[in-house]
């Protein structure tokens, strides 16, 4: 197990941008039941995945993975060995 926290930034709102530690990465997932509704939706279950951070408060919550972004990525990766003309392309 790897307990090496990783520092990003969360922005769960427009313009916010609070300092974090990436603690782990999770599934949320839950069952729901059938609308009540006449042709409604069917019993199902949901899943979102979800970045566990600790925010400088020490609060620790669980956030939508497209609300973090890490800091210092390009060191990470410089410490990874690539194959040249792989086809990657730039980021999304």
């Amino acid at each position: 197990m790897n307990n090496q926290l990783t520092p990003c930034y969360v922005s769960e709102m427009p313009g916010e941008k609070a300092r974090a530690l990436l603690i782990d990465f999770a599934v949320e997932a839950w069952t729901h039941p059938a609308s009540p509704l006449i042709n409604g939706f069917p019993a199902g279950q949901e899943s979102h995945p979800r970045a566990i951070v600790m925010f400088e408060t020490g609060d620790v919550r669980c956030v939508h993975v497209n609300a973090v972004q890490v800091i210092g990525a390009e060191g990470i990766f410089s410490e990874y060995a690539f194959p040249k003309n792989d086809g990657s392309t730039s980021p999304i």
